[in-house]
């Protein structure tokens, strides 16, 4: 059986762009969470969404909005057609700046088909105009926060959850320790094992694996580096090691994933 992993993605947008446009079919996805925020629109379908351990049920009209570093994962129920808009916080700052602390009750959302039609394309594809982009991004979130209501949460923990999670991505191809992290960040090995426990509901090894896998599975799809390579490049010093994580984690050996991504993708 397939674990789920949790994936700290780090966008960049280039120097110009804060948003990226995504728009995806029949569309599951696997926890993870980043500093931008996360704006999706249900075209058609169901689907399931899960924002730090809350789950919501999506139809076809809905949008939810995720905010920075929340966990969160897609399930499809069925045919789910999707625009995606991931941007910048630097974007909205205003509203970063109101939100930065706090969760949405719920995620979950409408607008009309009135505010779809005049914003829909600014929102899910046309970037072309800053001041636009803006404009429908700042409504946007205006009709979330009239339609739910906002929680305050501990800055403190979201800013150590951050911090734990740049620091493997920045060392996961080293022999890292939870010695180490708690070094780095002066607080006590006890203290981070069960901060790390309780937040994301994994042991500090297995939140390494889970990141290198992650690394495993773009360089499988993404280039043609050879399988010893893949392991090498991201913290494995054993084949034997990377193949037995990989297949706990992603339910097959890095040959057959590939294997299935390639035949897929013809």
């Amino acid at each position: 059986m397939e674990r789920m992993m949790i994936v700290y993605e780090e966008f960049h947008f280039g120097k110009e762009k804060h948003i990226a446009f995504y728009h995806p079919v029949d569309f599951s996805l696997f926890a993870h969470l980043h500093r931008s925020y996360e704006l999706l629109y249900l075209k058609r379908g169901r689907l399931e969404i899960t924002v730090d351990g809350r789950s919501f049920s999506m139809k076809a009209g809905d949008l939810v909005f995720v905010l920075p570093y929340e966990v969160h994962s897609y399930r499809d129920l069925g045919g789910s057609v999707c625009d995606v808009a991931v941007f910048s916080p630097d974007y909205v700052q205003e509203f970063y700046s109101q939100t930065g602390s706090h969760f949405l009750e719920n995620p979950v959302f409408r607008m009309t088909e009135e505010q779809m039609e005049r914003l829909g394309a600014r929102l899910f594809y046309d970037d072309s105009n800053l001041y636009l982009t803006k404009a429908a991004l700042y409504e946007t979130a205006a009709c979330v926060l009239s339609q739910s209501g906002l929680v305050y949460r501990e800055e403190e923990n979201r800013d150590l959850l951050h911090k734990i999670l740049l620091f493997i991505q920045q060392h996961y191809r080293e022999d890292l320790t939870l010695q180490d992290l708690a070094d780095h960040l002066g607080y006590s090995r006890l203290y981070l094992s069960r901060y790390i426990n309780q937040s994301l509901k994994l042991s500090f090894p297995d939140l390494i694996h889970e990141h290198r896998i992650c690394q495993a599975i773009y360089l499988l799809e993404h280039t043609e580096m050879p399988v010893s390579e893949v392991a090498y490049d991201c913290g494995y010093r054993s084949l034997r090691s990377f193949n037995r994580c990989f297949k706990q984690i992603a339910g097959k050996t890095p040959r057959e994933y590939r294997d299935v991504f390639c035949t897929s993708d013809l």
